[in-house]
C-alpha cells in the first residue's frame, strides 16, 4: 500500500477509463457493445471514454466494424498491451503468397472480445473463393478450424483462462465451452491429427484446416486454409496442402521471432 489508499475518494471516470484499457488488454480488438457488457458499464459511458481515449491516442477504433483496440501508445503505461494490428499487417503478405501457391483462400484470426476473429483474409485475391469481405467476421469458437487449431496450442492455464473468459461474455460461444467433456474431445483430436479441421460447421458448402500461430511462447492467433466441401475432405486437403500451411506458419513465427518477444 502506499499509504494513499483511502485518504482520498476516487476519480471515477479515471477509475472507469482503467477499466477500460485492462479489458482492452484482455480481448484485443472489441466492439463498444461487447466492451460495455465485459466491464459492466452502460454504452453510453462506454462511447465516452473510449471517445476522450481515443482522442488521447491510447485508443484506435476500426473502420471495417466499429471495433476498437490499444494502440501502440499504451506501452507506455503497461507490457501487457496486445500487438495484433501489427501481426495482422505483418502477416498479410505471407498469407497471400500462401493463397497464390495453393489458390485456396486464407484467413488469419485471433481471439477478440471472447470471440476467434478473421483480422486478415485473402478471399478477395482467390479464384476459389465466393466470398469478398471477410475481415471483423467471427466463425464459432469450437466449430471452426481456426477456433480449434487456437485452442489447442494454449497451455493449460492459458486454456482456463480463456474459456473463463469467453463464458463471462456469456455470447455465442458460451453454450458451447460449458460442455467440458466435449472441448477436450475436440482439443484432442486436434492434437492427435496435428491440425484442426471443421467441414460445413460454419457454413453447409465451406471445410477448412488450421494450425494455430505462436511468437515465442504466445499464441497470437490461426491461419487457416478454406476450400469447398464438395472439392475435397480435411484429409485430402492436408494430404495436399498442410505442409505449405506449415510452411507459411513457420516463416510467419521466424519473421517475429526477434520482434516479439513473450
Amino acid at each position: 500500500m502506499d499509504g494513499l489508499s483511502g485518504r482520498y475518494k476516487d476519480v471515477r471516470a479515471l477509475a472507469r477509463g482503467i477499466d477500460i484499457m485492462e479489458a482492452l488488454a484482455d480481448l484485443g480488438w472489441v466492439k463498444p457493445g461487447t466492451l460495455s457488457t465485459y466491464v459492466g458499464l452502460d454504452r453510453a459511458s462506454v462511447y465516452r471514454l473510449v471517445s476522450t481515449l481515443s482522442n488521447k491516442g491510447y485508443i484506435m477504433r476500426r473502420q471495417e466494424d466499429g471495433a476498437v483496440a490499444l494502440t501502440s501508445k499504451a506501452t507506455r503505461l503497461a507490457d501487457g498491451v496486445r500487438d495484433d494490428e501489427m501481426v495482422s499487417q505483418r502477416i498479410a503478405p505471407y498469407i497471400r503468397e500462401l493463397t497464390q501457391e495453393v489458390l485456396w483462400p486464407s484467413d488469419f484470426a485471433n481471439l477478440s472480445s471472447g470471440r476467434v476473429t478473421i483480422q486478415v483474409s485473402t478471399h478477395s485475391h482467390s479464384p476459389m473463393s465466393i466470398h469478398r469481405g471477410l475481415v471483423g467476421w467471427q466463425p464459432p469458437l469450437l466449430h471452426s478450424a481456426l477456433g480449434r487449431a487456437f485452442l489447442s496450442a494454449l497451455p493449460p492455464a492459458a486454456l482456463e483462462t480463456t474459456l473463463s473468459a469467453v463464458q463471462r461474455l456469456d455470447g455465442p460461444d458460451a453454450g458451447d465451452i460449458r460442455n467440458r467433456r466435449a472441448v477436450d474431445r475436440i482439443l484432442n483430436d486436434v492434437l492427435e491429427a496435428g491440425y484442426a479441421s471443421s467441414v460445413g460447421l460454419t457454413e453447409d458448402n465451406i471445410s477448412a484446416i488450421a494450425l494455430p500461430v505462436r511468437i515465442g511462447a504466445r499464441v497470437v492467433g490461426a491461419l487457416n486454409i478454406a476450400f469447398f466441401r464438395s472439392a475435397m475432405t480435411p484429409e485430402t486437403a492436408a494430404e495436399r496442402h498442410l505442409a505449405d500451411l506449415q510452411r507459411c506458419v513457420e516463416r510467419i513465427e521466424t519473421e517475429f521471432s526477434e520482434g516479439f518477444k513473450s
